[in-house]
Parts: C-alpha cells; structure tokens; sequence
C-alpha cells in the first residue's frame, strides 16, 4: 500500500488532481489493532468514498484463527458482497522488453500476451449454501455448494463481451461443463448472451484445458469468462 500511495501521488501531482485520501484498517491489520477483520467504521470509510483503494488482507499470521474471522471470510468476502462488486478484471500483460522477468519458457514468452479475465465474484462456491462440516470420525465431512442464478451469468457474461470490444473481440469462456450443472447453465446462458455481440467471437473451454493453454500458449487468448472459483 505504501508504494500504491505513491504512485497515487505522482498521479495526482501530475495531473493538478485534487484527492483527499482516508485511511482504515482492514483484514489482519484490523484483527491485530481492533480484535475484528472488518470494523464498522471501514465499511462505513467505504460507503462515504468515491473509489476504494484495497491492500493486501491476510497472511500466515491469522491462518491459526477459526474460518469466519480470518482476514478472506471475515473481510474480504463481505466486502465484496456489500458493495456487489460482482466483477474483477484482471488484466495480464507481457510488455516488449520484459519477456527475460516471465516465469514461462523463452520462445512462449517471445510471442508475448494480453489478456483480461473477467471473474464472477460475488457468486459461485464462496457463497453458496449451504457450506458447513459435520459428523466425526470416519463420517466426518466437510461441504460446499456452487450456485449461479441466471442474471449473476448474464451481467457477468455482458461485461466480458463489452470488455473483448474494446479489445480484440474474442471471448474464451472457462466453465467444467462435462461435469458441473451449475458450469452447464453457465455456458447455456453465455452463448444466449453471445447472439447479442456477433462482432464478437466466442469460444468455451474446459478449466483443466484452459489451464494447459494458459502455459502452452498464452498469447491465444484475449479475455477470459470465468466463475468465481476458475477465476481464482
């Protein structure tokens, strides 16, 4: 966060912006100084803000802690819920000059990358119920549940669409959809939303594959549709 504040400011001083910044303490940091991964005040920080910008949440240190008070679940996630910040972009790209820093194969990165994967988040296994453990010993189990409403994949969907508009206009859609009923309505409901943008190319592929791919030959792909835990 410290170096983020200073690009901030270089930023700002640039370009004659005027931002007032607050600052509030979150995940780990807010465990250790207030006893609670999301304090009220933060949320409420958050609410008043035009923009939020977000450190990092957690770490080794608070990994001993039960589930629902460690940094992700007990503060991460609810923010995101909060605020229905349903979508990430992230964006990967692979600048002339830089291919001897990526980890990939010299000839691989020699072709170079640009992709955008859009992630599902506020959806999907972090959020479906129910999710829980019970019984013990040998009949001890633990379960979680993958759930997708149909809009949560159509809004999801249209900003991928409109994102690979701005781009190349080719769409790669990640889903387990050989197995998953939840990864079948997901590609059912995308290629409906595909006949919207038919200057848009769209292609589905299986998470397994899509993770070969991405190492094979990274450079094929221009934006990425994934759920929230492929996404992840």
């Amino acid at each position: 966060m410290t170096q983020a504040l200073k690009v901030l400011d270089a930023v700002r001083n640039r370009f004659a912006m005027r931002i007032t910044t607050s600052h509030y303490d979150v995940g780990g940091a807010a465990i250790d100084n207030h006893g609670q991964p999301l304090p009220p005040a933060t949320v409420e920080g958050c609410e008043q803000a035009d923009a939020v910008l977000f450190g990092s949440v957690g770490g080794p240190k608070w990994e001993h802690l039960p589930p629902d008070q460690q940094p992700e679940r007990g503060a991460l996630l609810p923010l995101r819920k909060h605020f229905k910040l349903f979508s990430n972009l992230r964006p990967a790209k692979l600048y002339q000059g830089l291919e001897a820093f990526c980890p990939l194969r010299a000839d691989i990165a020699a072709n170079g990358f640009d992709i955008l994967c859009v992630r599902e988040l506020t959806g999907g296994i972090y959020f479906g119920q129910p999710k829980g453990r019970e019984g013990s010993g040998q009949y001890e189990k633990a379960f979680d549940t993958e759930v997708y409403h149909r809009f949560e994949i159509e809004r999801i969907a249209r900003i991928a669409f409109e994102s690979a508009r701005k781009r190349r206009h080719k769409v790669t859609s990640i889903d387990k959809a050989n197995v998953l009923q939840s990864s079948i309505l997901w590609r059912e409901i995308v290629n409906e939303i595909a006949t919207e943008y038919p200057d848009v190319e769209l292609a589905h592929m299986y998470i397994d594959n899509a993770t070969m791919q991405l190492i094979k030959d990274p450079s094929q792909f221009d934006v990425l549709l994934c759920s929230n835990l492929f996404g992840d």
